[in-house]
């Protein structure tokens, strides 16, 4: 029997390799260790159930053994089914998980009798980043609960991804702070139900930036809770445009404050910016601008609501102050270019400023309506007239 000799360079190959199986669920990336959900279990056919694979994967990550990012590769499709749940605190201060194939949901006949509240669920992950050019898939056609749920992470930024078919809410964000969410892509179908494109509630300083969304509800919902919110560079349609509420429900003390929502473009939809509160709630809605609007054929394009619902009045109600309408110029559908509902008690501060609305009916053209308004209204070329009181 021949003994060999080995060599330094081939107890270095056996050295490699034992290391490579060691980390065999971990790549190196551009200099810097991934994970990747096929190399624990995922198969990408769209058919095979993946969950446990992402779950896996995501325990991996948050240990922080293997670096901070998770890819989801391109070309495959992902199926995962609810609740797919991803809790923190992780060793990493920051988790990057990159999604570059499509991530889908079950259809509502193989979903079976199961009720769950969230599709997929982040829970209490701080400086999480979930970015790629993927696709997140709803499958909402003939089911709509909250399809991305996001509590507790603060430092949250979501970048780059296509949501579609949302089975309700596609993002929404709750009890965060310092939160990006920008250049991303959402669309569902107009008949979609209470599938809106963003809900942020209980939201600190957030930034909503550069995104075209289309959905079946509210375009954005600004919910109680929020502060320091800026909207900008949106595209809402179809859909009930960029909302404030509703506050108030069962007579709860809500509050938003802060709010900044700016050069945002609405293209039909049931509404355009507005403010939605429940006759008997408690708290107030302050500090809101909404400026630098453009309309095409929108109805409601400015609105406050303070009996939402068609709900009667009622001894209390949302309190509702300094709000600015100002630089809001197209087309409305018929009548309703400004309809201001405020409550017994009044809102007060209301600015309407630089305002042309024009209607494309003819036998119906652009008015204001108000009620119980107090405020300032300068520079209002169409709608003619002002029910502001001064």
């Amino acid at each position: 029997m021949e003994v060999r000799n080995f060599k330094f360079s081939d107890l270095l190959i056996v050295y490699i390799l034992i290391l490579s199986i060691a980390s065999c669920n971990s790549w190196v990336v551009n200099g810097e260790d991934t994970l990747d959900v096929i190399h624990y279990g995922a198969k990408g056919d769209g058919r095979t159930d993946d969950s446990k694979a992402f779950v896996e994967a995501f325990k991996a990550l948050c240990r922080g053994r293997y670096g901070n990012t998770l890819v989801v590769p391109n070309g495959r499709s992902f199926f995962v089914r609810p609740t797919l749940n991803f809790s923190g605190p992780c060793h990493s201060k920051n988790i990057n998980i990159k999604i570059m194939g499509n991530i889908l949901a079950p259809k509502r006949s193989d979903w079976g009798r199961e009720c769950s509240l969230y599709w997929i669920h982040f829970f209490n992950i701080h400086g999480l980043i979930l970015d790629g050019s993927g696709v997140i898939n709803g499958n909402g056609e003939d089911w709509w609960s909250k399809a991305l749920q996001f509590d507790k992470c603060d430092g949250l930024q979501i970048t780059g991804l296509t949501h579609i078919n949302g089975p309700g809410p596609h993002i929404a964000v709750t009890d965060s702070q310092d939160i990006t969410i920008s250049h991303i892509h959402i669309n569902s179908p107009k008949e979609s139900h209470n599938t809106d494109g963003i809900d942020l509630t209980r939201a600190i300083r957030v930034n909503v930036h550069d995104i075209p969304i289309r959905s079946g509800d509210d375009c954005i919902a600004i919910k109680g809770g929020s502060q320091f919110v800026n909207v900008s560079q949106v595209t809402c349609g179809p859909g009930h445009g960029i909302s404030v509420g509703s506050l108030g429900g069962h007579g709860s003390p809500e509050f938003v404050e802060h709010l900044r929502i700016k050069n945002c473009t609405f293209n039909g939809g049931d509404s355009a910016v507005k403010i939605k509160t429940w006759p008997g709630g408690k708290g107030y809605a302050k500090d809101i601008i909404f400026e630098d609007i453009i309309l095409y054929q929108t109805n409601y394009p400015v609105y406050i609501d303070q009996h939402y619902m068609k709900t009667p009045e009622q001894h209390q109600a949302v309190k509702i102050s300094n709000i600015k309408f100002s630089n809001i110029h197209g087309t409305c559908i018929d009548e309703n270019a400004i309809v201001l509902d405020c409550a017994k008690i009044g809102c007060y501060d209301i600015t309407l400023n630089q305002i042309k609305i024009t209607s494309i009916n003819r036998k119906k053209p652009a008015s204001v309506k108000c009620k119980n308004v107090h405020g300032t209204a300068t520079n209002i070329i169409s709608p003619k007239g002002s029910c502001v009181n001064h």
